[in-house]
């Protein structure tokens, strides 16, 4: 049996506790929002662009909206987790000039430094942070939202702070990634030419890698097909590009889409939106 409890604060944020006893895959999707992501109990591997993280009961992992990610689960042990969605406005009356609450979400190279540990979420107390606002969500009182958003923006005041030691000690923590430095090559020459058409034998022939054998490392390293994440990706791009009043047509082709049909049928397959009704919404 699944149990989820979800408290809608507002438009912009939105708080979840959800259990479910026998989990399946969540398949490579990316959020309009941010997500902060607590893990409470499970057995599941979490894959965020080309980084792979094995979690621990109380990990936090955090995401913007322009990074792809999946969760594959090892086994069927029950799945419990908590969430927060939120979106810049639901904080913005606190950000100054001097100070940007979401400087480390919004700014972290793709993939990179998802994930508090759990030593680090209780040390820094983020834990009795998230408790304070499950229980200011239970009131809707005009006072208790102010409140929430006031434990919120301490969150993310304290969750810089943690991210900060991590900067301080960003050499040790590089060397110990273990996904093939081959793939991140590839991870960034695909983000930056979205605009070109990306083939595995464009990948085989300039990374000098056998395109079945990228296909294995690729899939291995990332969650993600090499074909699954070029077709997210661009889609995003393009899903930017048409909130600039960028036609769809000239959206597709700017993401390298020669046919539209294509790119429309690859378009309304990840947001379940045509172009022009996602436009619109």
């Amino acid at each position: 049996m699944d149990k989820q409890i979800q408290r809608f604060i507002s438009n912009h944020f939105l708080l979840v506790h959800s259990v479910t006893d026998i989990p399946t895959d969540v398949t490579t999707h990316v959020h309009d929002c941010y997500e902060l992501f607590y893990f409470i109990a499970g057995d599941l591997t979490y894959y965020i662009e080309g980084q792979a993280y094995e979690l621990r009961p109380h990990d936090m992992i955090i995401t913007n909206s322009r990074e792809l990610h999946r969760i594959v689960f090892n086994s069927e042990c029950r799945y419990e987790r908590k969430f927060i969605h939120f979106k810049p406005e639901y904080i913005s009356s606190f950000q100054t000039g001097e100070y940007n609450l979401l400087s480390h979400i919004e700014n972290r190279k793709l993939g990179y430094f998802n994930r508090i540990t759990a030593e680090d979420v209780h040390q820094y107390k983020i834990d009795e942070l998230w408790r304070q606002l499950e229980t200011a969500a239970q009131d809707s009182s005009p006072e208790n939202n102010t409140l929430m958003k006031a434990i919120f923006v301490q969150m993310l005041v304290t969750m810089n702070k943690v991210f900060a030691k991590y900067d301080r000690s960003l050499g040790e923590r590089q060397k110990s990634h273990k996904y093939d430095h081959k793939i991140v090559e590839i991870l960034d020459y695909i983000n930056k030419n979205l605009d070109e058409k990306i083939t595995l034998n464009v990948l085989q022939q300039r990374f000098y890698v056998n395109k079945y054998y990228l296909c294995h490392i690729f899939k291995l390293n990332t969650g993600f097909t090499v074909n699954e994440y070029i077709t997210y990706k661009k889609i995003m791009k393009a899903s930017e590009l048409l909130m600039t009043g960028l036609t769809a047509l000239d959206a597709a082709h700017a993401v390298g889409y020669s046919d539209y049909s294509t790119f429309y049928k690859a378009f309304k397959g990840i947001t379940g939106y045509s172009p022009k009704q996602y436009f619109r919404k």
